[in-house]
């Protein structure tokens, strides 16, 4: 009898230490209605890592995917030395504190990087309550990405990028949309594109990454079947 007691309570003990290690390892996936939804953000941590997140327009960036840099927020025309970009960080900035960012230089306008990571975090409060509860704000997903190429050119590089919050940095067009600017010039064809533009880009979409093997060959079968 005391044997089997034993063995009841180890069994126990192991179901209960497992559980919560698969929960931890469930894929996690975030909408950007399910980040303004305040009953549904109260469930997450600042920093918890997601998975995939799906944009205001429905843009859906995921880990593995290729992101395109754009340009640098500013008012004159031409760019001086010093001048950063708003919304994208140098290095990993999870778990750091914003006084101590570093942003990156204007002059990595048009290279690729590869989304590492998610993460969200609520929103800071601007408002007058004196002890707001921050878990029942808003999320906001940063994106953890690394530098396309590699080799020397990488090492000696700021190779290491943190999108601090994508939406603002698709709006501002720090990062660019480059497969949804491609169907909008597809569909429209207003601004003069014809058939052979659309597959140059449709190439360059899927050189640089953007586009895998079997959506370059049915998003070009739409461009030749079409008038």
């Amino acid at each position: 009898m005391i044997t089997l007691y034993n063995i009841s309570i180890k069994n126990v003990v192991i179901i209960a230490f497992c559980m919560p290690l698969f929960s931890f390892a469930q894929n996690q996936t975030l909408t950007y209605d399910q980040s303004q939804d305040i009953e549904f953000v109260v469930n997450y941590k600042n920093e918890t890592i997601i998975d995939s997140y799906s944009t205001k327009d429905g843009l859906v960036i995921s880990v593995g995917d290729t992101l395109s840099i754009g340009s640098a927020i500013k008012d004159r025309k031409k760019y001086l030395f010093h001048d950063t970009f708003s919304h994208i960080a140098i290095g990993n900035t999870r778990g750091r504190g914003t006084k101590e960012l570093k942003y990156l230089p204007h002059n990595y306008s048009g290279n690729k990087v590869i989304v590492k990571s998610l993460f969200v975090t609520h929103e800071k409060y601007n408002g007058y309550k004196l002890l707001p509860k921050r878990k029942e704000l808003p999320l906001y997903i940063s994106v953890f990405v690394k530098e396309y190429k590699s080799g020397i050119t990488k090492i000696f590089s700021h190779s290491r990028k943190t999108i601090l919050d994508i939406e603002k940095a698709l709006y501002s067009g720090e990062i660019v949309n480059n497969y949804d600017t491609l169907f909008n010039d597809s569909e429209g064809k207003s601004d003069g594109y014809g058939k052979y533009d659309l597959l140059l880009k449709l190439s360059q979409l899927k050189e640089s990454g953007v586009l895998t093997e079997e959506e370059f060959q049915e998003e070009k079968k739409k461009i030749l079947d079409s008038k």
